[in-house]
């Protein structure tokens, strides 16, 4: 149960972190700067930020590091994204106030809070069971692990060179 949890989660964190690549990252900027919270100047580091998380927590669960850390580290992160939310939805009553956590998948991003709760319930109750330390996996799990680093890597890469090549937007709020 815990590998599955594991690998759930990793992969959400995947999709996330993945779907802000490239073009999407500028779209993710603007997102946050719809959320009306951080001037301008911050939200690049606030996107990358959070783009790091997500890309550091899919290592952990892909690698069954970190045990607690992690599974806390998530929950915290999916409430602030829901509490930040839940704020746009009641500030902003008659714009969109859509959640693009996901880019372009329509099918994570409809009903973001809900989801958030349901991973927030996946992470917290992933601390109930037993540590998945990775000197107890077995050469596929360790292979899964490899894999992760080396996607990881590859993504992080991509961002680099995106980031290199795209000019700065203005946003004006």
């Amino acid at each position: 149960m815990a590998f599955l949890i594991d690998t759930l989660l990793a992969a959400m964190f995947f999709l996330a972190a993945f779907s802000k690549l490239g073009s999407s990252f500028a779209d993710f900027r603007l997102s946050i700067a719809s959320y009306r919270v951080l001037p301008k100047q911050l939200l690049t580091f606030a996107a990358g930020s959070v783009l790091f998380m997500e890309l550091a927590l899919f290592l952990l669960y892909g690698s069954g590091l970190w045990f607690v850390w992690k599974d806390s580290l998530a929950v915290l992160l999916f409430a602030g994204f829901t509490i930040m939310l839940l704020r746009k939805r009641r500030i902003q009553e008659n714009e969109d106030t859509s959640c693009s956590c996901f880019g372009q998948i329509e099918a994570l991003n409809k009903y973001p809070v809900i989801r958030n709760v349901i991973l927030m319930l996946l992470a917290g109750g992933r601390m109930a069971l037993p540590e998945r330390a990775p000197q107890d996996m077995d050469s596929a799990m360790l292979a899964l692990a490899g894999i992760t680093v080396i996607v990881s890597g590859t993504m992080l890469l991509e961002l680099y060179s995106s980031l290199k090549r795209s000019k700065e937007i203005s946003i004006d709020l």
